[in-house]
């Protein structure tokens, strides 16, 4: 399709294109709660103002003349749930984050998002009873981008590739065509990809997968602190990281707390959403399933500030 938000004709030569990179967790529980949670991560990137090789370059140090003599420590995987012994990762991803601050006040070009599914408040037969998680994260997933696509680009998108990290979706038989099918029958969505793309952890592999790496952070620094953990179990360099700039002044006192306030210095309004679906349990019959039932995510709790207070084992 080739129409905007407001009905005109999109014009490809302003039009945005970006590429899209996710990932998702399975189902995690809210320690205090016991709540069952799905969360989802996107990252987009316009074609024209790319992060890739800023994000290469930061894992790198590559502004260091000598950068090279650190390639072997900068050049291991990133991932959320192993670095709690190994400081060469939390310092890659301490560079990523002050990345996306620094940009706030430069360029603007990181866009994200994230969707947290209350999988406890929702009725799950509704999805079937094969393959359920899939056919759960393949609908909100959708979901996500389209609102997220049409949030931050008004001026029109168009969808160069999407990019998955390989998983259990690439099993499935739907996911990689039927989600651009879905989304390319609104009108202001326009994609140039009929088929997901997944790729691996490794950035080795393939380089874009850096990208990956950074959007399994995102999921993990959310989940923490939005679930909770153990205090007592949870690792120094976890801790050092939700300590940083970005997750307390970037992302807890401004995107979460304050995510309609247009006239922010950071500038995340409009590159940045966080949503949280459903807020409460309805019946299938109930007329009450039909109203705005996300989460004012301003007003969660956040329960890693709270499981400190007590005496908790997972």
């Amino acid at each position: 399709m080739d129409i905007d938000l407001f009905g005109n004709k999109i014009n490809k030569l302003e039009a945005d294109i970006v590429n899209i990179y996710a990932d998702e967790t399975q189902i995690v529980k809210d320690i205090i709660t016991n709540e069952k949670w799905i969360y989802t991560v996107a990252i987009y990137e316009i074609v024209n103002k790319p992060i890739l090789n800023d994000l290469i370059n930061s894992r790198y140090r590559k502004e260091l003349s000598d950068w090279e003599n650190y390639f072997d420590k900068n050049d291991t995987e990133i991932h959320w749930k192993n670095i709690e012994k190994d400081n060469n990762k939390r310092n890659i991803i301490e560079r990523w984050l002050k990345y996306i601050i620094d940009d706030c006040f430069s360029d603007r070009k990181f866009y994200f998002s994230i969707l947290g599914i209350n999988i406890s408040n929702l009725n799950t037969e509704e999805f079937g009873k094969k393959q359920s998680f899939n056919n759960i994260y393949n609908r909100f997933f959708r979901s996500m981008l389209a609102y997220s696509l049409k949030k931050f680009f008004n001026n029109g998108v168009i969808v160069k590739n999407i990019y998955h990290e390989r998983g259990q979706q690439s099993e499935h038989e739907y996911f990689d065509w039927h989600t651009i099918f879905k989304l390319n029958q609104d009108e202001k969505l326009n994609f140039e990809c009929e088929k997901i793309k997944f790729l691996p952890k490794s950035h080795r592999e393939d380089k874009k997968s850096n990208i990956i790496q950074l959007c399994d952070v995102l999921l993990g620094i959310f989940k923490d602190i939005h679930l909770g953990v153990n205090r007592d179990t949870y690792s120094q360099n976890k801790k050092d990281i939700l300590s940083s700039n970005f997750v307390n002044e970037l992302l807890i006192n401004r995107i979460i707390k304050q995510p309609w306030n247009k006239a922010s210095k950071y500038g995340y309004f409009n590159r940045s959403q966080i949503s949280l679906f459903p807020k409460e349990y309805f019946s299938p019959d109930s007329v009450l399933r039909f109203k705005d039932n996300y989460y004012d995510i301003s007003k969660i709790d956040l329960s890693y500030y709270k499981s400190s207070q007590l005496n908790l084992s997972i």
